[in-house]
């Protein structure tokens, strides 16, 4: 005569819990799978949502006005005593030099990434990472910047920069790719800040700390 199945321990005749649950796992596992995985996918997408266009976020003109007073805070000084004409005109000129590679708003603050040229016998530039506020995208305030690279080729400039630039946003620590830190890899990242170096945010540029 047909027996129905049922989970019956034949020592006990009681159920067997442990058949049920291996059961249930082996059954429920794919599903298991694929929910993680496109969790995974889905946090993967938001990290690479923070490596946003300038675009997005501002007009052309706009983009020119911001981009412009990030030259000023970032670009070397003209020699000598130039009359105004000149001063303005070396800045335009350095201006057209720089990329603006990522952008993000968040919690009030627009974080940049841009780059410049670098001295060098080879083509290589440098990465400057920070944030400002800005209420009618045409003017900066409280202007920082996290970090400035060592200068390197313009692929290996974007790839390491959007990693930091992702990190610098997300409010990550960027010491381990500082000279000597354990992220670097034997690899060029961060040049400053450093052990003697850092921001000074009221006077808007770089220190030594053994000057003050």
């Amino acid at each position: 005569m047909f027996q129905p199945f049922t989970f019956l321990n034949p020592i006990n005749q009681d159920f067997d819990f442990r058949l049920i649950y291996f059961q249930a796992v082996k059954r429920f596992y794919p599903i298991i799978f694929i929910g993680l995985l496109l969790l995974t996918i889905s946090n993967s997408c938001t990290e690479k949502d923070t490596k946003a266009n300038p675009e997005d976020y501002f007009t052309e003109s706009q983009k020119k006005a911001i981009l412009m007073q990030l030259v000023l805070k970032t670009a070397s000084k003209p020699k000598g005593n130039p009359e105004h004409s000149e001063i303005e005109a070396y800045y335009q000129s350095e201006a057209q030099a720089y990329y603006w590679h990522f952008a993000h708003e968040k919690d009030g603050r627009f974080y940049f990434y841009i780059s410049k040229p670098a001295p060098s016998l080879f083509e290589k530039r440098t990465g400057i990472g920070g944030s400002f506020k800005s209420e009618d995208r045409l003017s900066i305030r409280e202007y920082k910047e996290a970090f400035r690279t060592f200068k390197m080729k313009h692929e290996d400039l974007v790839k390491r920069g959007g990693i930091l630039f992702e990190k610098m946003v997300n409010k990550q620590n960027l010491e381990g790719f500082e000279p000597g830190g354990k992220e670097t890899k034997n690899l060029e990242w961060i040049e400053f800040p450093d052990s003697r170096n850092y921001f000074d945010t009221l006077a808007q540029t770089w220190k030594t700390k053994l000057n003050q």
